[in-house]
């Protein structure tokens, strides 16, 4: 397998694709390959819309592979309709992975809907925040499967986490690839252990693309590094622990969610799950490893004390534009950060008064604590745009968008921001794809 040749081959993306594209590009797959694909609805959305799952191929090993579990996340909705396509017409290919291949290109095609709206524009911070949804823990596919950990109990799974574990539970697949993309970074991993000769391979995929490894803080400040931005994956057990060593309370009510779909997966395969990270943005401060002048501790509640002020401006007007509105999908997402950004901010400030933040920061670590931070906290100020909007509230409406206008342009004149080509995460995700079955072929379990 010639995993570059095949990278090669990813397209020149421009935009997204978006849900109803998805579905008849899969009903074309069907039609044109219909001894070796079967497009089946598997469930439905919290909203009536289906939930299709494709497979493709007869290997003795099955490889899960599921878009939008998070639905702010499309990239990995581009790297399943070139692989499902690739895998289809390249035989060579697939009979070389052995796998069957179950994909879901999109598991929240009604959370997907409300990204739309930037899709198709030209790609921007303040587009994106003007036209951004991201569900709540508890009504995100990664983050509502069953879990009982001392004092969370969640069992509530929305529609779509349902219509995912149904797909677990019949076929029980041995590999699990959640396509996931983060915001503004480098490129990272999350795995379920090492493999032989796997990390140099990541390495060297995103290398290939011109992009760099994620040298700034980790995404979460529990999470377990092997290398240099590849860290174990976690549940939320491990988030549930973090919060009560920081807060003087049960944690419980502060997650109010379930576990990953990894999680899951344990309970009922001895499986391999990866996850791989890739920006929208990226800043060439993000790989700079030499002294900021600033302790991490520093540099951390630097960017909490900028946070806490988009904080209350997303308090403060969606307490006007939330009152008597429906309870909807935006609501219940501003409602949920409003509810529970005191209490994650308040653990991460006791947090860093751990003896490792006092060691100084490098410029890509205080960079990523003080702008990207500020960066995405401000897309939930957007959600109260977008609130405002429909709310009929044009005071309201201008006073945010002008507020996200000057996030935006302190963003910028703090960084050299670098929208990052489609092609290049595509490309990435498709080879640390092809890469990961390979490993995991190679040194798992025998089936």
């Amino acid at each position: 397998m010639d995993t570059y040749q095949i990278i090669s081959d990813v397209p020149q993306y421009t935009e997204f694709m978006g849900v109803a594209e998805l579905s008849a590009s899969s009903r074309d797959l069907a039609r044109r390959f219909p001894k070796l694909v079967t497009l089946q609805t598997i469930g439905t959305s919290t909203e009536g819309r289906p939930i299709e799952l494709l497979t493709i191929g007869h290997g003795k090993r099955k490889a899960l592979l599921i878009g939008t579990p998070h639905p702010n996340e499309p990239i990995g909705t581009l790297t399943l309709e070139f692989l499902s396509r690739r895998l289809c017409e390249d035989d060579d290919l697939r009979d070389e992975l052995g796998y069957t291949f179950l994909i879901i290109k999109c598991a929240d095609p009604d959370g997907t809907l409300l990204n739309e709206g930037w899709f198709k524009q030209a790609f921007s911070p303040l587009t994106y925040a003007l036209n951004f949804y991201r569900p709540p823990a508890r009504e995100q596919v990664e983050w509502s499967f069953p879990v009982h950990y001392k004092t969370l109990h969640f069992t509530e799974s929305c529609p779509e986490t349902r219509a995912v574990m149904a797909v677990m539970d019949t076929h029980r697949p041995t590999f699990l690839y959640s396509l996931h993309n983060a915001g503004f970074c480098g490129a990272y991993f999350y795995v379920s252990r090492p493999l032989p000769g796997l990390f140099p391979r990541l390495r060297r995929v995103v290398a290939s693309q011109g992009l760099a490894m994620h040298r700034g803080e980790p995404e979460v400040p529990f999470t377990r590094p092997f290398e240099e931005g590849i860290y174990g994956l976690f549940g939320i057990q491990e988030r549930y622990d973090y919060l009560a060593r920081n807060l003087d309370e049960d944690p419980a009510p502060c997650i109010e969610a379930g576990t990953s779909s990894d999680d899951y997966l344990k309970t009922l395969t001895a499986g391999y799950s990866m996850v791989c990270e890739v920006p929208y943005y990226f800043d060439p401060v993000l790989q700079d490893t030499s002294p900021a002048g600033l302790t991490r501790r520093e540099a951390i509640l630097q960017g909490v004390f900028r946070v806490d002020s988009i904080y209350h401006d997303v308090r403060e007007y969606f307490a006007i534009v939330g009152r008597g509105a429906p309870r909807d999908r935006l609501y219940r997402s501003v409602d949920d950060y409003v509810k529970r950004a005191p209490k994650q901010l308040a653990a991460l400030k006791h947090e860093v008064e751990a003896p490792q933040y006092a060691r100084d920061a490098t410029r890509a670590e205080a960079f990523d604590s003080t702008v990207c931070r500020v960066f995405h906290h401000m897309l939930y100020l957007g959600e109260v745009y977008r609130l405002a909007v429909a709310r009929g509230n044009e005071e309201v409406t201008r006073i945010v968008r002008r507020r996200l206008e000057e996030i935006c342009a302190q963003i910028d004149s703090q960084s050299d921001l670098q929208i990052v080509p489609l092609k290049k995460v595509v490309a990435v995700q498709v080879g640390t794809g092809l890469h990961t079955l390979a490993a995991w072929k190679e040194f798992g379990p025998a089936e």
